[in-house]
């Protein structure tokens, strides 16, 4: 028996004995499946009536977490688009990398929207030939594991030390011990800590008489000995994908180590979104890489990689690159959404159209407009209410109807307006004669358009439309 379905596309949660299931099997529709593939691992279950819908949906029962950890590593299981338009980001990498081999510690931050290449970057960049003797570590921040000590962190340890998910602690106490006396027996001082972060317990009775602020602090230092450490032996390349979700210990781990670095050989390359704030800017060791969205000439070449050259896909790739505006990750998962729905067919690179393309619209892909929801979702309910209204209004959004259409006076709506601006939601368009602001991207004003309650959206709508057209205000009310 069938609990509970959050819209058509949802998960289910069998709650009573069944033919079928268990109690307290998980199923999901295959939108939710599309969303979550390669994050968890799925048996297909075929057509299921559920009760008030009049067809059957195709249901896939969860058994467990998939290997991929976040979008990018599942995403990379379909196999990757090629690589395009980031030589330059390449190069720079590279020259900041080779500081290493005189000593300087290097922190670069990758700052981008969603969707533009950074984790895609940073995997080239690591997997390059020139890397071949460097230590590479590599982690991920989850919007889930914000609630968590030291997640990317720990994550980080474990790959250091060869850890597997199902050793126990007595094996990883002794792999933790037996690569650091590899290093220096004296570093087995830092064991207790390194241990308490793997989440393996620790008979030590120094470590246990510790206050909490004590153990932070040991658990600090002995993270970057380990790193400085080991960058005697060999360089060291510290990677952290997502840093605008890192938990608050993540963080003040990370602001030590950007204190402390600049005389090891260690690289800390972070990817992060506009939104995320740090105190590194003036450090001589940081540099702050800009990934913005691919050039014409780049989202050809993609395109082209994607779904061919032949002549009669023109007019397609016209329409995708209008849509997707230089985001890579928008037009992959557009493309994708045409050969889901049968307007493309053959295989990559080599497409051909199976349906006519004038006057076809395809909406948001679900997962675009998964990635710009919970962006969106992220900002305080002031900040998510007035990019609405702002959606509302359109693409291109006048100040002076902004403030009509919110009710809200200058001295109010500005601050929201320059939060909005620092996330990358929304940006200065013109200043005269009128000042005027613009959606950064199209898609984005059309999921938070799509998010606004139906009873929010109508008297905005209203409020828009006598103010744009006084003749019309009696019967737009």
């Amino acid at each position: 028996m069938l609990l509970t379905l959050s819209g058509v596309s949802g998960l289910f949660t069998a709650c009573h004995s069944s033919k079928q299931r268990l109690p307290g099997t998980i199923l999901a529709t295959a939108d939710t499946f599309r969303l979550v593939e390669g994050l968890v691992e799925v048996t297909p279950l075929g057509p299921i009536t559920v009760k008030g819908l009049a067809s059957p949906l195709n249901v896939y029962e969860i058994t467990g977490p998939g290997r991929a950890r976040s979008r990018f590593q599942a995403a990379s299981g379909r196999g990757f688009t090629q690589f395009v338009g980031r030589e330059s980001e390449m190069e720079q990498l590279d020259r900041i990398r080779r500081n290493l081999d005189v000593g300087h510690g290097q922190v670069v931050g990758i700052v981008g929207e969603p969707g533009v290449g950074k984790s895609r970057l940073l995997m080239e960049f690591t997997r390059a030939p020139d890397l071949e003797g460097t230590l590479v570590l590599e982690s991920a921040a989850t919007p889930y594991g914000r609630d968590g000590l030291h997640g990317p962190i720990t994550s980080l340890l474990r790959s250091y030390f060869g850890l597997e998910d199902s050793d126990d602690p007595s094996t990883a106490t002794r792999r933790v011990t037996d690569a650091l006396i590899a290093i220096d027996e004296a570093l087995l001082a830092i064991r207790p800590a390194l241990l308490t972060l793997l989440n393996v317990p620790v008979d030590d009775s120094g470590w246990l008489a510790l206050d909490a602020s004590q153990r932070r602090q040991r658990t600090l230092d002995a993270v970057r000995l380990l790193l400085f450490r080991e960058s005697r032996r060999r360089p060291v390349v510290v990677v952290v994908d997502d840093v605008q979700w890192v938990d608050p210990e993540t963080q003040a781990l990370l602001d030590a180590l950007v204190d402390t670095l600049q005389a090891a050989r260690v690289m800390l390359l972070l990817a992060y979104r506009p939104e995320y704030q740090h105190a590194w800017a003036n450090r001589a060791s940081y540099t702050q890489l800009r990934l913005d969205r691919l050039s014409p000439s780049s989202v050809e070449a993609l395109f082209d990689s994607l779904v061919g050259t032949d002549s009669s896909l023109a007019p397609l790739k016209e329409y995708l690159i209008e849509r997707t505006e230089g985001n890579p990750f928008f037009l992959e998962e557009c493309v994708r959404s045409f050969v889901e729905t049968g307007v493309l067919i053959g295989p990559r690179g080599a497409r051909r159209r199976a349906l006519e393309v004038d006057g076809i619209h395809v909406p948001v892909p679900d997962t675009v407009e998964a990635v710009l929801a919970a962006r969106i979702d992220r900002l305080s309910p002031e900040h998510k209410r007035l990019l609405q209204s702002a959606a509302v209004i359109g693409r291109e959004v006048p100040f002076a109807l902004l403030e009509a259409v919110t009710g809200e006076a200058d001295v109010g709506t500005r601050p929201g307006l320059a939060v909005l601006q620092s996330g990358e939601f929304l940006y200065e368009s013109r200043m005269i004669p009128d000042l005027q602001y613009m959606f950064k991207h199209a898609l984005t004003q059309e999921v938070a358009y799509k998010a606004l309650l139906q009873e929010r959206r109508l008297p905005l709508i209203r409020s828009r439309w006598a103010r744009d057209r006084p003749e019309e205000r009696s019967s737009a009310t």
